[in-house]
């Protein structure tokens, strides 16, 4: 099995277009980290019962988690009854999922069923458009000869394709719609299913139910988060305003599906609702995928209650699709009234980097317990550090700008480097390296990371052609030239070894192989917290490659047996891990 990449890194799908704010669509919440304004007010009788005797103190924080209110979003209640947490506020948290009970490893925290979901256009073939299931393992997908983009699996088939074709002019004008108006394809698609969605079932009862442990929620659920119309960009609210009105022509224009509106009794939408429908996505979307070997995200979903839980770096929960179902699970023990986590981006980056990518695509400067533990005593320092080259130190050097806890992209480069040992400064302004003498023989480690960068950028492309044997080259001078210079943990060489594993193998080198996949692990396994499915994909890939050396005839019996218990050690890694973050012990395929 080729691992790739970029899917070996993050799980989740970061969904990079012009319209979704040329940023990412990951999985997000509704209240992340704001002081909400919405819902239920949390340990309200305690408050009132201490009214009397304790006088209200007034400071800038006096909206406390026993004051603040939101509003409960319509299936809310039958949640809560059914799952083991409760949505809360709490100071600086905003909106929180937190644990009612002391919660099990691998638990599931909620099951929810896509209000609606869309298979991103680059993976349209992969899923079946109504029940999002492998279309891989279909004998006979039929794709929709009018607009040839949607495809449905045989047993979906008769009725998805009938629903679909009262609404297939319009999505065969969508890619043109998305050209015209600079707004992303995929965006007016997931908007056109709400759209539909809303028409279909406004009338409908506004709470969900519940159907064998599975939350079916209601497109009132969803028009009840939160959409942070006020972080969007102008730029990005034009295209979406221009495509979402020419999206509404197309709808008003064609007359079957305003019969499909009138035969409900419900009302079309109108562009404020279309333009909220794009709000909506852009801050709530989850990635959906296939969890095999590269749980690749292949299609984004609206899930209203996966979404209340917020993030963090250290998560201690996960979460994996299978078709249209959403799982939470516990990855750990979890106390009770713990507050319940998810992680939206990928978790092997340095602090600075995390936080930007937070800021920019979720509007939200993170505080979770990894980001707020002091970097020079964090695990992150080593994920951008340069090893401290004064003699007896045994220290790293960090960007002051990391220490100090900025990010802004202007101020990187013009950074100096500190020391977390020695407490050295190295600075990009001075002539000399450290206090004012010269360390001869020692680069400069803001020349050091770009030079390793610009490095391993000329080997992922050579990589990227499946020019195997010409990126392994580039690649191990590259760690043989960076390792000692750089942290052993440092992301540059974090991010060469998948790359080389999987050049090492298509050359038939398992012995390299395996050396380079271990280093993988052992990196994730310090940096990374708990079970995750990138960790027991690579634990895969180590208990494949001795089972291979394994059965090699060259092998020798003594050397065999030891192989093949250590596979078997790694596949029985892989099958917990599975357990815990899928609810099922199989091996991938």
């Amino acid at each position: 099995m080729e691992v790739d990449a970029a899917a070996a890194r993050v799980a989740v799908l970061e969904l990079k277009t012009s319209s979704l704010m040329k940023e990412e669509t990951v999985p997000n919440g509704t209240d992340k980290h704001e002081n909400a304004t919405n819902g239920y007010v949390a340990g309200l009788a305690s408050v009132k019962s201490k009214k009397k005797k304790v006088k209200k103190k007034k400071n800038s924080h006096a909206a406390d988690c026993n004051a603040e209110v939101f509003q409960f979003l319509p299936s809310q209640e039958l949640v809560q009854s059914s799952y083991p947490w409760s949505a809360v506020i709490r100071h600086r948290r905003g909106r929180c999922a937190i644990a009612s009970r002391d919660i099990k490893a691998g638990e599931v925290i909620v099951a929810e069923e896509a209000v609606a979901f869309v298979p991103r256009s680059q993976d349209r073939t992969a899923v079946c458009h109504e029940c999002c299931r492998d279309l891989h393992q279909n004998a006979r997908p039929v794709e929709c000869p009018g607009c040839k983009h949607a495809i449905y699996c045989q047993d979906c088939e008769a009725s998805a394709m009938a629903s679909h074709r009262k609404w297939c002019k319009i999505s065969q004008k969508l890619k043109e719609v998305a050209k015209v108006s600079d707004c992303d394809e995929d965006l007016l698609r997931f908007v056109l299913a709400l759209a539909l969605k809303r028409s279909l079932h406004g009338s409908a009862p506004s709470v969900g139910i519940i159907k064998d442990g599975v939350i079916h929620p209601t497109i009132q659920d969803v028009l009840n988060l939160q959409t942070h119309e006020d972080k969007a960009t102008t730029a990005w609210k034009e295209s979406v305003r221009k495509g979402c009105n020419l999206l509404l022509s197309s709808w008003v224009l064609d007359g079957e599906v305003t019969d499909i509106a009138s035969n409900n009794n419900s009302q079309l939408s109108n562009l404020e609702e279309l333009e909220k429908f794009a709000l909506l996505v852009n801050t709530n979307a989850h990635g959906m995928g296939l969890q095999d070997t590269h749980n690749a995200d292949v299609a984004l979903g609206m899930f209203p209650f996966v979404s209340m839980l917020n993030h963090s770096c250290w998560p201690n929960c996960c979460f994996a699709s299978e078709g249209r179902v959403m799982t939470v699970r516990a990855t750990q023990d979890i106390s009770k009234d713990s507050e319940l986590c998810l992680s939206y981006i990928n978790l092997y980056e340095p602090r600075a980097v995390r936080k930007q990518i937070l800021a920019d695509t979720k509007h939200f400067d993170c505080s979770c317990i990894r980001c707020s533990e002091p970097l020079k005593s964090s695990i992150d320092r080593f994920l951008e550090a340069a090893m401290c080259p004064a003699r007896g130190c045994g220290g790293v050097l960090v960007k002051s700008v990391s220490l100090a806890g900025r990010f802004e992209k202007e101020d990187q480069s013009a950074s100096s480097w500190t020391c977390d040992v020695c407490s050295r400064v190295a600075s990009p302004v001075s002539s000399t390296l450290f206090d004012g003498k010269n360390v001869t023989g020692v680069e400069k480690p803001w020349k050091l990371e770009v030079e390793a960068e610009n490095r391993l950028a000329a080997a992922m492309a050579v990589y990227q052609e499946r020019k195997f044997k010409d990126a392994r080259i580039l690649l191990e001078r590259f760690l043989a030239d960076f390792t000692g210079k750089l942290h052993p943990l440092h992301v540059f060489l974090f991010d060469a070894f998948t790359p080389l594993m999987n050049c090492c193998r298509a050359l038939g080198d398992a012995g390299e192989a395996i050396r380079v996949c271990r280093n993988i692990i052992t990196s994730l396994e310090k940096v990374v917290p708990g079970s995750s499915l990138e960790l027991a994909n690579f634990y895969f890939c180590l208990g494949e490659m001795y089972m291979e050396r394994a059965d090699e005839s060259s092998t020798s019996q003594a050397i065999a047996k030891r192989y093949r218990k250590q596979g078997q050690d790694a596949l029985q890694k892989v099958r917990f891990i599975r357990k815990i973050c899928l609810g099922k012990d199989n091996l991938p395929v």
